[in-house]
């Protein structure tokens, strides 16, 4: 390990702590005062101040497939640690992220988390998490706030899609949003926590189509995540 490495290492932990202390306390309090409404711009702003500082850059393909205001379920693929902080500046909406439990443990970030609203699940039981995701699904079915799931269940650094998970599509179909498949994307070193090589091969994020769900129900679950698996490997080959 380099001196080089540690240091640009130190360098990105400090911002992410000094953004976190001054953005976060705000961040909470706006979000009980417009409970209704959530603003996105200070979750934005801490993501952009880390990863501008960090001299990590990204690209964003397909913005133009949503439209304003309207509440999607977002299925990515994941790539990374930094996954989370690149779609709060991709998608630039009130969004929750459907996390896994262990997580809500992590000291500040993980209780932070939990009072933005953010969805803990256990996803080393299958049955259990999409019991889980119906029964929460009702109190999002009329509400602005969009929800972003990542249905491998955990992150890969080596480009390859696993298999989706139903949980994203038992959200979609109780709540009945649309689905939209993102795909996450780089040629650069992301083997590490510390991202390097963006200058030349920018982290990219390609966000498809929304897809209806309204012909569907629970027992299509399966058949649906396949499709949007798909969708999201043709993103990483096409887009």
């Amino acid at each position: 390990m380099t001196v080089f490495y540690i240091a640009r290492g130190s360098w990105i932990v400090l911002n992410m702590v000094v953004a976190f202390l001054l953005l976060a306390p705000i961040d909470i309090f706006i979000s009980f005062v417009f409970r209704k409404s959530r603003p996105w711009f200070l979750t934005w702003l801490w993501s952009k101040w880390v990863f501008t500082l960090s001299g990590i850059r990204y690209e964003l393909e397909g913005e133009g497939n949503l439209k304003p205001g309207e509440a999607y379920v977002f299925m990515s693929n994941h790539t990374h640690e930094a996954d989370i902080a690149l779609l709060y500046m991709a998608l630039k909406r009130d969004i929750i992220f459907i996390i896994k439990q262990e997580f809500r443990k992590v000291p500040f970030a993980g209780w932070y988390a939990a009072l933005k609203g953010h969805v803990f699940i256990d996803r080393s039981n299958s049955t259990k998490a999409q019991l889980t995701l119906r029964r929460i699904a009702k109190r999002f079915k009329q509400t602005s706030r969009s929800l972003v799931i990542f249905p491998e269940g955990t992150y890969f650094k080596d480009g390859k899609v696993r298999p989706f998970r139903p949980g994203g599509v038992v959200l979609a179909i109780e709540t009945e949003m649309k689905i939209v498949p993102v795909a996450i994307r780089s040629q650069a070193n992301i083997d590490n926590v510390i991202i390097t090589g963006t200058r030349k091969n920018p982290l990219k994020v390609i966000i498809g189509e929304p897809f209806s769900i309204a012909e569907f129900d629970y027992a299509d679950r399966y058949e649906v995540a396949n499709r949007i698996r798909q969708a999201v490997v043709d993103l990483m080959t096409n887009g």
